[in-house]
């Protein structure tokens, strides 16, 4: 059990929740948490006044960190460059030879069930990772298509995907959903880690565009929100080795305190993405876990990738070049 600083205070002002039941909850969901976090380098976002206050995105390890959670470098060049969090601290000068030192973002990784709690008391809400676990972020174990619709229409991103989950099941990849405590699904495969990542990548790429294509009154792959009208953005970009996705059983800083919680196919028409709360930790402990049930049967990237690659090709559709801060 870890020594709750500040117990009292309130995080979740909406629904009078304390950091101690934020704690609480990092303790009691470390065990199914740990499966899907283990490995992966953690991205934080921390609020160390509650929702009240400011929040900030922490990727870097702190010093105070316990040497139990290990650090885990990644060159700046690999990482997201455009935004740096609150943290980062830059390791800048030159080795012994005189060689300019890479600037690197040192990562922290999980590997215990009391990390969990640990780092509920330094005031993370939200814990995020990649698709891939260390130490390569290039060997992709998962895909996951971010389902992104309009605030609050749910009906509407039910419907994409199921769309999308369908054309997923064609091209031979297994697919469970993930309400995400926000306002849409993820859905996401395991695979068998693909030598070519720049392939799987692609292949992301060229779903979206496919579905969309498909399916323009529901679907888009259109970057900029302007240009998605009342649609469902089939976000790929999740698969980029910098990217992130909210972990399975990670609380959501909003205000009702969501839970991001695996959901078997058959759920998906009537619970909401944002359906499960910190309230509801006995009923999320005693759920099965399809995203870990999946995992134990990983798909075939190599064959998806291929069958991707001969839709595509007989689509006709052409591969826009991708700049996710200009489109």
């Amino acid at each position: 059990m870890v020594d709750v600083s500040n117990a009292s205070r309130v995080v979740f002002p909406e629904v009078s929740r304390t950091k101690g039941d934020v704690v609480a909850y990092y303790e009691r969901m470390a065990a199914r948490l740990l499966v899907h976090v283990e490995g992966r380098p953690l991205s934080i976002r921390r609020y160390p006044k509650g929702l009240a206050g400011p929040g900030f995105f922490q990727k870097n390890v702190p010093a105070h960190y316990p040497p139990s959670i290990v650090r885990f470098e990644v060159p700046r060049s690999a990482v997201a460059t455009k935004k740096h969090s609150r943290s980062n601290a830059r390791a800048r000068g030159r080795d012994s030879a005189g060689a300019p030192v890479a600037e690197v973002t040192v990562y922290p990784i999980v590997s215990l069930p009391e990390h969990f709690a640990y780092l509920a008391n330094q005031g993370a809400i939200e814990l995020h990772v990649p698709t891939a676990r260390a130490p390569d972020l290039h060997r992709a174990d998962r895909v996951v298509f971010d389902l992104d619709p309009p605030s609050g229409m749910f009906a509407l991103v039910r419907r994409a995907a199921h769309l999308v989950k369908d054309a997923l099941d064609e091209l031979g990849l297994d697919t469970v959903p993930v309400a995400t405590g926000s306002k849409g699904y993820h859905l996401v495969a395991a695979i068998a880690p693909l030598d070519a990542p720049d392939a799987l990548l692609v292949a992301a790429q060229k779903v979206a565009a496919l579905v969309a294509a498909k399916h323009p009154e529901v679907l888009t792959n259109a970057f900029r929100v302007a240009n998605r009208g009342e649609r469902v953005f089939v976000d790929w970009l999740r698969n980029m080795p910098n990217a992130t996705v909210v972990a399975p059983f990670s609380l959501r800083a909003r205000a009702r305190a969501p839970v991001a919680t695996p959901l078997a196919w058959s759920e998906i028409d009537r619970v909401d993405p944002d359906a499960f709360t910190i309230e509801d930790i006995a009923r999320l402990c005693d759920r099965e876990d399809s995203l870990a049930d999946l995992a134990k049967r990983p798909s075939d990237a190599s064959a998806f990738v291929a069958a991707v690659d001969t839709a595509f090709e007989r689509s006709g559709l052409a591969l826009e070049t991708f700049d996710r801060f200009r489109s």
